[in-house]
């Protein structure tokens, strides 16, 4: 069994997302400020649960130890079908948990009778985020541009990276 599985949200995983979405280093280049409030993220987890994409291309990432069982320590998928975002609790950055559940998220995505109509993915990261662009990278991302000014966030105004990724030809 791998350290990391990918699932549909439930709302029982309120506690967990609100630990990610409060935590200012893991918001840091997300596109809206540290949640404040357990009701940010309630907001947030019913859009997410209750949306077309939960469990189709939006998950949340659950790591499980032997002593403290299954815990969500991540989200990853794609907004609106097509673009793609990720976060992980900062307690596992630099294990290779990230690259495990992209990798999941990959082979199992491209496969899915659903998501045949698909023919690519799409990444706007902030350039100043080069631990996601350099993640993109290894699954194949391209860059396609550079955008000034394009999001106003909690860090004021923001820049992007456009990143492309075609379906794999099989």
């Amino acid at each position: 069994m791998p350290p990391v599985k990918l699932r549909a949200a439930a709302m029982s995983d309120l506690q967990d997302l609100h630990e990610l979405f409060s935590d200012e280093d893991v918001m840091r280049y997300w596109s809206t400020a540290p949640h404040t409030e357990l009701q940010q993220t309630q907001k947030y987890l019913r859009f997410m649960v209750y949306g077309p994409y939960n469990g189709r291309c939006d998950f949340v990432i659950e790591y499980t130890t032997p002593s403290a069982g299954p815990k969500v320590i991540g989200k990853l998928g794609l907004f609106d079908g097509h673009e793609i975002g990720f976060m992980l609790a900062r307690p596992y950055w630099g294990q290779g948990l990230m690259k495990d559940a992209m990798s999941q998220f990959m082979t199992d995505f491209w496969q899915r009778k659903d998501m045949r109509e698909q023919k690519e993915m799409v990444a706007d990261v902030d350039p100043r985020n080069s631990a996601c662009i350099g993640l993109l990278k290894k699954f194949g991302f391209e860059e396609t541009g550079y955008r000034e000014r394009t999001w106003e966030t909690h860090l004021g105004w923001c820049d992007s990276l456009d990143l492309r990724l075609e379906r794999p030809r099989n």
